[in-house]
């Protein structure tokens, strides 16, 4: 079964412009077949752990029971039993859905166990601590409530191993239920809604109290009038004040007024005066009449223009101006008496005073009177939250003594009429199932899952965590590098286990297509003449010489090419030459360091690369130019890097490096590291052979997919 790799339409191109194979029905089965071994007993555990629970398990009685629930008043609330306001109702889903969550409370599932009995109930669990909530939790899970569709059915199953006990406590928990949303549905207790109202009374009074005392200790009788009043009084107030301000400035400007007029008007007036001739003017003629005199005298003694004489004449002409001036007349007698203008001044002025006093009198009572009304306003304000808290709770408590006064009389009645009718009704009680269900066909599929589940993953997590590769795809996705050949293991070879390498010294054999396929990828990398070729290989034993020594004698016979086969580092055992002895190939000496097949353009190098017989690089180079002149092929077979690192020498000399892998022995850390040391060398991998490769598939499902 080997298999050309390069194909035409054989591969695809990766991401990464890497050359993978596709994915094929072949490849996905063949870690199935692989880890046959290990999937079997994945797959076989759970089966037995299925077959051995299907020998232990008991048989299972089911009770079933069916209740019908009437969409009546329950579920309809009314404000109060008149039937007069609009009520508050479910649909039917609801309702049923309500129904189901009432006979699920564990409290029911509690009272059933005990009316039946812990120890016929659930006997392993009666000597427990707490066995009591073990056994109501068990019981939820042996209880099944499901609504059937489309009805308003409520079906329920209970599962026991006793058919007896599951009829039994099927129906007592039936009875229980009923009783309980009786219980349920009732609007209250009466006597608890009398205490609540009694209660409620008892607060009122307490607030009413507190209102009682707030009054008094504030002084108000009814808080919103004795505001309005105090509010009423302080605008009052404000606008008096306004007016006293007006009045006080016209009283201020008319006492002004008035002071400056009194000022102004003489506290006295002149009556009458008599009249007679003028005193002054009867003074200034007697003086005149003596200055007149003195000048007659002075005019007898003297000449005229003297000093005396002219004196004289001034005075004289001076008295007699001012007697012309002289008022001819004068007041001998004045009479005087009271103003009347001041003294009416003068009362005005008193009346206008006093006013003004009267009027800052009032002014400051006025704005002591304010002063008073804003304190006591503001004292209102301040505690008008206080009142309102008082007043929103004594509403408060009276509307809900109102309503629970009147909740007490609907309640009675409530509960009158729901004891008279009930909207749950039994369609079918249960009874003793005769036949059981031991579950045994679903533990048998559910272990067959399981067991295909686990043989599943067993080969999922091989596949990943493996480290050896098995199919080409495994090669190509572990090492990044397309696989340009498959071969196969021998017959020896399949029967030996994996992961032992090297267990066969001719472990597989290179077929006429295989080679014709490698040196047409020969041809393609080097279009020659001469093309070197380098098989590399990690390990010993993974059969590099094999396929090199198949190779050569193909290209050689087959194609009539001239092929060197250059023996590089082997072991004493091991060398080419013994090797092609062995096959039987004849052979004859056609050079001093060369060994010929004979009846065929084959040659072999005596071992090279050690001892006397180790070259330079430049000598290899050389001997490599010369081998290309002369030689239509040249095959390098060099030692495994775990014993020489001569293959990395001839990495970069070579024309195409082949890494080969042994399937199922090569790991895959080693092979990477392999072809991170060629092309750290310059070397260039260009693919990877998959020796030894075993076939895991049986051949007739092989050649049918």
């Amino acid at each position: 079964m080997n298999t050309a790799a390069i194909e035409q339409g054989a591969y695809a191109r990766g991401g990464q412009g890497r050359i993978r194979s596709p994915l094929t029905v072949r490849e996905l089965l063949t870690p199935v077949f692989y880890y046959r071994v290990e999937a079997l007993l994945g797959f076989l555990i759970p089966v037995a752990l299925a077959v051995i629970a299907i020998f232990m398990a008991h048989p299972i009685y089911t009770a079933q029971s069916r209740l019908l629930i009437l969409l009546g008043d329950d579920y309809v609330f009314r404000s109060d039993l008149s039937g007069g306001a609009q009520g508050l109702s479910f649909d039917r889903a609801q309702i049923v859905q309500a129904e189901i969550q009432i006979l699920s409370a564990k409290e029911l599932r509690i009272q059933a166990i005990r009316k039946i009995g812990l120890a016929r109930a659930y006997p392993s669990l009666a000597n427990e601590p707490k066995g009591l909530d073990k056994a109501a939790d068990q019981l939820s899970k042996d209880l099944d409530i499901v609504n059937i569709p489309q009805s308003n059915v409520i079906e329920i199953s209970l599962q026991s191993a006793d058919p007896q006990v599951a009829a039994d406590l099927l129906n007592t928990l039936v009875k229980l239920y009923i009783e309980r949303r009786r219980l349920i549905f009732e609007q209250a207790d009466p006597s608890l809604v009398n205490a609540q109202r009694d209660q409620l009374n008892k607060r009122l009074e307490q607030v009413e109290e507190k209102l009682l005392r707030f009054s008094v200790d504030h002084g108000f009788g009814d808080y919103p009038t004795e505001l309005t009043t105090v509010q009423t009084q302080q605008a009052s107030l404000a606008s008096q004040i306004q007016v006293l301000d007006q009045q006080l400035a016209a009283r201020s400007g008319r006492v002004s007024v008035l002071s400056k007029w009194l000022k102004s008007a003489p506290p006295e007036v002149e009556i009458s005066n008599d009249k007679g001739r003028s005193q002054q003017l009867d003074d200034l003629t007697r003086t005149l009449l003596d200055l007149q005199n003195q000048r007659r005298q002075a005019a007898a003694r003297y000449v005229e223009g003297y000093p005396l004489i002219v004196d004289l004449d001034r005075k004289i002409a001076e008295v007699q101006a001012q007697i012309r001036a002289a008022p001819q007349q004068q007041v001998v007698a004045v009479r005087r008496g009271v103003n009347p203008v001041h003294q009416q001044l003068d009362t005005e002025l008193a009346d206008s005073v006093g006013d003004l006093t009267g009027l800052r009198l009032a002014r400051g009572q006025a704005a002591r009177d304010l002063q008073a009304v804003t304190t006591r306003l503001a004292e209102l304000v301040q505690i008008g939250p206080e009142y309102r808290e008082l007043m929103r709770q004594r509403s408060m408590l009276e509307d809900g003594f109102g309503e629970l006064a009147k909740r007490a009389q609907d309640t009675g009645l409530a509960n009158t009429l729901s004891k008279a009718k009930a909207n749950v009704r039994i369609v079918q009680a249960a009874d003793p199932p005769v036949k059981g269900s031991s579950g045994r066909m679903v533990l048998l599929l559910a272990g067959l899952a399981l067991g295909v589940a686990t043989a599943v993953a067993v080969i999922v997590i091989s596949s990943a965590f493996s480290d050896v590769m098995i199919t080409p795809r495994d090669v190509e996705q572990k090492l990044d590098v397309p696989v340009v050949l498959t071969v196969s293991a021998d017959d020896k070879v399949a029967a030996r286990r994996r992961g032992q390498p090297g267990s066969v010294s001719r472990a597989s054999f290179l077929g006429y297509d295989d080679a014709k396929l490698l040196l047409r990828l020969l041809t393609s990398v080097a279009p020659g003449p001469g093309r070197v070729m380098q098989l590399v290989a990690a390990n010993g034993g993974e059969g590099v010489s094999s396929l090199l020594m198949d190779l050569a004698m193909m290209a050689a016979t087959a194609n009539a090419k001239r092929v060197l086969f250059v023996d590089i580092e082997p072991t004493v055992e091991d060398s080419a030459i013994q090797a092609f002895a062995e096959s039987g190939a004849k052979l004859s000496r056609v050079s001093a360091d060369r060994i010929g097949v004979k009846g065929t353009s084959l040659h072999i190098t005596l071992p090279m690369g050690a001892g006397s017989h180790a070259l330079s690089e430049t000598e290899w180079e050389t001997f490599f130019r010369e081998a290309r002149r002369n030689y239509d092929v040249v095959l390098v077979d060099c030692p495994a890097l775990e014993r020489s690192s001569a293959s990395l020498i001839f990495a970069p000399l070579v024309d195409m490096n082949l890494v080969v892998i042994e399937a199922e022995a090569t790991r895959a850390a080693v092979a990477r590291n392999m072809i991170e040391r060629i092309e750290g060398a310059a070397g260039d991998v260009t693919g990877a052979i998959l020796n030894k490769r075993g076939f895991y598939i049986p051949r007739a499902i092989y050649s049918w997919l």
